[in-house]
């Protein structure tokens, strides 16, 4: 039986990732023009092109998104060693956590999800790179932004105890999260579009997680001997 928790975020699971799939309908139906860099057609042109000329191309920027993927690679190296310590305390791979092998599958399809649509093409990017104009929706950058930082929150939130510590975890998170995504769409290399669809695809995959990882009520014992470890 799934908590009121659960079943909110599964709730918000399900509607991010509808949400995502108009999105990308309507990108592969509506106003659709060769705006990309190499010329191809890009849905929602009118509102991608106006949005892309409001923003501009920085590329401070775009260095700075690239920077800033240390917080999220981070993050998945600290809750890696977390699962490897359990593994060594425990003397069993059946003793590490259930919700970090849920967890070890979120990332697992959070790259299934990045080549997938680096092998779909349903918007290209608005500028050439080396020659190469590449898929760009959704941002790949701001999907493992929002998905591994936002699963990170969810980790502290169950494992820690409210205090400082805990605070400045899910505010570094926070921060680096909206930061990675703005600089992203600051940087010129992406559509509008290619961001929300990062923001929706992420957010789902992460309120999934947690609804799946923590839902159960008979895991409420076991949260709480995890969080003093």
């Amino acid at each position: 039986m799934h908590n009121r928790a659960s079943r909110a975020s599964a709730i918000a699971g399900v509607v991010c990732l509808v949400l995502f799939a108009l999105l990308a309908a309507l990108l592969l139906t509506v106003d659709r023009a060769p705006i990309a860099g190499d010329g191809s057609l890009v849905g929602l042109a009118s509102l991608n092109a106006s949005a892309h000329s409001l923003l501009g191309e920085s590329h401070l920027a775009e260095t700075l998104s690239n920077v800033l993927l240390v917080v999220p690679l981070a993050s998945m190296l600290a809750l890696a060693v977390m699962g490897i310590r359990q593994i060594v305390v425990r003397r069993s791979l059946a003793g590490v956590s259930r919700d970090l092998w849920f967890l070890l599958g979120l990332y697992v399809v959070m790259l299934v999800l990045y080549v997938l649509f680096n092998h779909v093409s349903i918007n290209n990017r608005p500028l050439l790179q080396d020659g190469v104009c590449e898929p760009s929706f959704p941002s790949s950058h701001t999907l493992l932004a929002v998905t591994t930082l936002g699963a990170a929150m969810v980790q502290a939130g169950q494992r820690m105890r409210k205090g400082g510590a805990r605070t400045t975890v899910v505010a570094v998170c926070a921060v680096a999260m909206a930061a990675l995504v703005i600089a992203r769409a600051l940087s010129g290399v992406h559509w509008a579009t290619d961001i929300l669809g990062g923001i929706l695809l992420g957010a789902a995959l992460v309120a999934f997680y947690r609804a799946i990882a923590f839902g159960a009520d008979d895991d409420k014992a076991a949260r709480g001997k995890h969080a003093r470890r």
